[in-house]
């Protein structure tokens, strides 16, 4: 339970995800707390303490149980989140657990099971929910001002080749693959959030260079609940940065880009809708932070729910198969 003095957070991951919910917490009003920091990495672990105030542990488990805490975050390799995730909410710990929930179906159901059974909370980061920008191009759309949603268009870049970039994120057993669940899973849950419908079906295809473990490039061609065709295209290649998205409706059409804001485009007259923000993202973790500890405070349903990430797990998981197959393939259901 969330004492008097806000929520005594422990930070499960000292990289640099976990920097951010740092920060996040310092932007809160004493609402959060960093409490505790955890990374198998000591020297990593003392530095991002340091920082916060908070004791330092190796072991996420000799963190939980020295006790003082309320709730945990939980950023490390996409293969650890199910494993931690189970030992907290056993000990009765509310999780904040980063995207992908997990890197199997399996184990992303074993994770709710347990949230549930123990009555924690558990908030997935799909921390682009939360950015102002695109809140904003959400709404827009949902206004129906430019009619109903005919098709729609994502793409990304990175670069798997960046010696910054953690090296497991090219090991496929802690990443559970490539670019798909590191980078593709924003542009699913980004497509979902502007359609504003589920996507259902996939067609895809993946590709990585000679030798790697993990895929650094992936297209796809979905179906969404309410008959709108998206194409999402994600690349590490280290081609110039792009982020940005295009909805096409029936009276017009909305591009969403990182860097120029949200246009709406009617009767070849071009209008912004919002404009990018310094900072966006530092803002958009700072939310995301709020909400999971009004979630906690309150018992109620944190904005993205583990049921949420599963649906965007599943679409992940679903384009490899449909790589593997060479064939379309429909989503599994929910729970």
């Amino acid at each position: 339970m969330t004492t008097t003095s806000g929520l005594r957070l422990g930070v499960i991951g000292a990289g640099t995800i976990a920097e951010f919910h740092v920060a996040a917490a310092r932007q809160t009003a004493g609402q959060v707390k960093i409490a505790a920091v955890c990374d198998v990495r000591a020297e990593a672990a003392e530095k991002l303490a340091a920082e916060a105030g908070a004791r330092v542990f190796t072991d996420h488990r000799a963190m939980i149980d020295a006790g003082g805490l309320d709730a945990v975050v939980i950023t490390v390799p996409h293969a650890l989140h199910a494993p931690i995730t189970l030992d907290a909410a056993a000990a009765g710990l509310h999780v904040l657990v980063e995207k992908p929930i997990a890197t199997t179906r399996e184990d992303a159901v074993r994770m709710i099971d347990a949230c549930r059974a123990a009555g924690v909370v558990c908030a997935v980061g799909h921390v682009l929910r939360f950015v102002p920008m695109l809140r904003a191009a959400t709404a827009f759309l949902a206004s129906g001002e430019l009619g109903n949603v005919v098709v729609a268009s994502e793409r990304r870049t990175a670069d798997y080749a960046d010696p910054s970039r953690p090296r497991w994120f090219l090991d496929a057993e802690m990443a559970g693959g490539g670019i798909v669940l590191n980078v593709g899973t924003h542009s699913i849950d980004k497509l979902q959030m502007l359609v504003g419908s589920p996507i259902v079906e996939v067609t895809g295809h993946i590709a990585g260079s000679a030798g790697g473990s993990v895929e650094t490039e992936a297209v796809a061609l979905a179906r969404h609940a309410d008959g709108t065709r998206s194409t999402i295209s994600v690349t590490g290649t280290g081609l110039p940065f792009t982020d940005e998205a295009e909805i096409v409706c029936g009276e017009g059409a909305v591009r969403i880009s990182r860097g120029e804001g949200v246009w709406s485009f009617r009767g070849g007259v071009a209008t912004q809708v919002a404009a990018p923000e310094p900072g966006e993202m530092a803002k958009a973790f700072a939310a995301q932070l709020a909400d999971f500890a009004r979630a906690c405070a309150t018992g109620t349903t944190p904005e993205v729910t583990p049921e949420y990430a599963l649906s965007v797990l599943d679409v992940a998981l679903a384009v490899y198969e449909s790589a593997r197959h060479g064939s379309t393939v429909t989503v599994k259901g929910q729970m």
